[in-house]
């Protein structure tokens, strides 16, 4: 829902003021200009054309999305039905997150434990293998990492809904095993299928919501993808509390209620619309146009193919860009500027386990209890709420403060207060220490949820340029799931303290996320540029010119030296 966007960066000419004040007199804020060593070439409606004949300034008339000048708070009400449509695909990852928090709740489950625990611990009972949930997290992520490929080339392909259609066969087919499940190999193939279907999630849900959601607030909604995996994280959390109060035994009960969140996705995914982009990049005129309509069909003003005609205009600047007409392909993403914004991508979102949040999050119950912390279920609980709370909050910070301040000070925070939670795991534990214990860790979660949470994702969603954001998002999100297995495979083992390769180091293991955390910032300082009231076009001509992505905030782009748009 742009303007046409075209700009070129080889001249640095001169232009009379005059020319300048006709552009602004003109109301043109918002559209580009090329600059051809000639004239201010200006993208502009048929319509205004005769009012330009200021020397120094050449009209090019072309379609422009009628919608360009809108503000954030007109765009919320104007779009309801995409906003609502975003909402939906954000249903997905509320799956996502159940999911993916379920296994790590269920260690400390007295059923689940006795149905898949096969070590003897030594009162009778039987105590879970280190090993086997270290490996139970490895297959988990290692399925997530090829779903994830998987979905940026079935969602280019074939389409962003055989992507959904996808990830839902994934889920469904999990907990199917998962309810069926008596051997923890077993429960070992139920993982193969629930992070196949998390992976093709990672790699079709946030491609989609990037194509859909208006400009003006798309940063507003993408960050809801984050908060609605800590919604899962929060259900199941809840569940879990649920089950521990009324049936100890009863773990089977949480798994049913994982076709609670599944059922209402897969009435979601049937209403929603396919992405209009994915039709218009295979040349279907018609099809685009029916899914324009279904999308932003009925508000006022609305022109299908007005808007049409500048999906095809920025499509062929795509090629142009490329100097190719041919299809993308993986080997793109990582030649030229393109390299530079993959890994920015993939730093950003690798914040999200250098933190700590692969110990606190993908294990909370089982690592509150290896903490001697009481109660670990209702923690689990605060810990949840307070999640969601903050992330709430962040859906404000993300856009007053921008992606990259909240990554930086988040960084620099959560390094200190993982040394201080590892610290607590070397002195003695009374009951003043493990309630001190809990707070801190409190304190961590407001952290990761205002500054990671859901900036991570919303990052990896802009800064890779428009024409390989699907194949870009997949690899970052494959690359994310390999950190995730080797994350999840050691994890287990440095907080447990039954089986071969057990460590028992409890809280201690969170000093070395104080070191990854401290590490990740200075990387996230030199290669993550902010992002805030940043167009695309203006991202790619940023990284063309070779501007450092820690001096691209204060950059002055072509459009606002044409004085076309206000530099935020």
């Amino acid at each position: 829902m742009g303007s046409t966007q075209i700009h070129n960066h080889d001249n640095n000419n001169e232009y009379p003021d005059s020319a300048i004040e006709q552009v602004r007199d003109e109301d043109l804020k918002g559209d580009m200009i090329k600059d051809d060593g000639a004239n201010i070439n200006v993208l502009a409606d048929g319509g205004n054309v005769d009012n330009f004949n200021t020397t120094g300034v050449h009209i090019i008339e072309h379609e422009k999305s009628a919608f360009v000048g809108m503000s954030r708070w007109q765009a919320i009400k104007v779009f309801w039905k995409p906003t609502l449509f975003c909402y939906m695909c954000a249903f997905s990852v509320v799956m996502n997150g159940y999911q993916d928090s379920l296994p790590g709740g269920l260690l400390a489950n007295i059923g689940f434990v006795n149905q898949f625990g096969t070590i003897p611990d030594g009162e009778g009972g039987v105590a879970l293998d280190a090993q086997h949930i270290s490996v139970w997290s490895g297959v988990a992520y290692v399925a997530q990492f090829v779903g994830c490929l998987a979905g940026g080339t079935i969602s280019d392909r074939f389409g962003r809904k055989a992507g959904m259609y996808a990830l839902t066969l994934g889920y469904g087919l999990g907990i199917i095993v998962e309810m069926v499940s008596k051997t923890w190999k077993h429960w070992l193939a139920a993982k193969l299928f629930t992070g196949l279907g998390g992976g093709l999630a990672q790699g079709t849900i946030l491609s989609y919501m990037n194509e859909i959601a208006p400009a003006q607030i798309r940063g507003y909604l993408l960050s809801t993808y984050g908060a609605s995996y800590a919604v899962g994280q929060l259900f199941i959390a809840i569940a879990l509390q649920i089950v521990e109060t009324t049936d100890p035994s009863g773990y089977l009960k949480a798994v049913y209620s994982e076709w609670v969140v599944l059922g209402p996705w897969i009435l979601m995914m049937l209403i929603l619309p396919e992405s209009p982009w994915h039709y218009a990049r295979q040349g279907k005129e018609e099809l685009t146009k029916k899914a324009l309509l279904k999308i932003y069909g009925g508000i006022s003003g609305y022109d299908e193919n007005r808007e049409y005609a500048v999906m095809v205009k920025e499509i062929e600047k795509e090629k142009e860009t490329r100097n190719t007409n041919k299809e993308t392909s993986w080997k793109d993403i990582l030649i030229g500027p393109n390299l530079k914004r993959t890994f920015a991508d993939v730093v950003a979102l690798a914040m999200q386990n250098w933190v700590g949040g692969s110990v606190v999050f993908n294990y909370t119950t089982y690592f509150f209890q290896q903490a001697g912390i009481p109660e670990p279920f209702q923690a689990n609980v605060i810990v949840y709420c307070i999640l969601i709370g903050a992330n709430i909050i962040s859906f404000y910070l993300v856009e007053r403060t921008g992606r990259r301040t909240l990554i930086l000070y988040g960084g620099a925070a959560s390094a200190v207060l993982c040394v201080i939670i590892g610290t607590m795991g070397v002195i003695d534990q009374t009951t003043q220490t493990q309630n001190a214990t809990l707070a801190v860790i409190c304190m961590w979660v407001v952290i990761y949820a205002l500054c990671f949470a859901g900036t991570g994702w919303l990052v990896a969603g802009e800064i890779s340029t428009p024409r390989l954001r699907a194949k870009t998002a997949s690899f970052v999100a494959a690359t994310n799931a390999i950190a995730g297995t080797i994350y999840n495979t050691t994890v287990p083992l440095m907080l447990g303290t039954d089986g071969a390769g057990a460590r028992g180091w409890g809280l201690k293991t969170l000093y070395m996320f104080a070191i990854l955390s401290a590490a990740g910032t200075a990387l996230c300082y030199w290669l993550v540029p902010e992002t805030k009231g940043r167009t695309f076009n203006e991202l790619d001509e940023m990284y063309e010119a070779g501007i450092p992505p820690r001096n691209m905030k204060k950059h002055i782009s072509k459009i606002e030296e044409a004085g076309l748009k206000v530099h935020v």
